[in-house]
């Protein structure tokens, strides 16, 4: 027993404090851990969290200023489990589209995998995409090269084909 006064003592809390509880993220270090003020505290503490971001911006813009459900516990600093909203989702981020920037290294592959409705590529000289023995390939200068073994066009209305010159082998 005197092993857990010298516990509950050392970290400054007592047991009746463990559970969930609510909080508010006062800031976030630039390397990353949050400082949050939980519920009937005046000063903040470091937290932990099981939530994590792609970046900087997109923790503060989730986290920052925001209540936060946390998980306290005597023998650990106290961890977010996740932030508190009104509504499960956002209707005006649901009707805008998502968007993504990145900036890669000369020479890197990037995969990329998307559930929403539109995914745009953008390059300045050409756009390669390649899977097997298909590929289709757009250059700058307008030219779109499609190749493959079995190569099958379908409509379920008009299918046309117009060019200045249309070769058919």
């Amino acid at each position: 027993m005197p092993q857990d006064r010298h516990r509950v003592a050392t970290l400054g809390r007592s047991e009746d404090q463990d559970g969930i509880t609510s909080g508010v993220v006062e800031d976030i270090s630039p390397d990353g851990v949050a400082r949050v003020v939980l519920n009937g505290e005046t000063a903040s503490c470091e937290a932990s969290s099981i939530v994590r971001f792609a970046s900087a911006a997109a923790a503060a813009e989730a986290l920052l200023g925001r209540t936060v459900v946390v998980l306290r516990n005597a023998f650990m600093p106290p961890v977010i489990l996740g932030a508190v909203a009104e509504r499960l989702w956002d209707e005006s981020a649901a009707a805008a589209p998502a968007q993504a920037q990145a900036k890669l290294p000369a020479g890197q592959p990037l995969a990329v995998q998307l559930d929403k409705r539109c995914l745009e590529l953008e390059a300045s000289d050409e756009i390669r995409l390649t899977c097997g023995k298909s590929s289709l390939l757009l250059r700058r200068d307008g030219t779109v090269i499609i190749k493959g073994v079995t190569i099958t066009s379908r409509a379920s209305q008009t299918n046309k084909i117009r060019g200045a010159t249309v070769n058919i082998n």
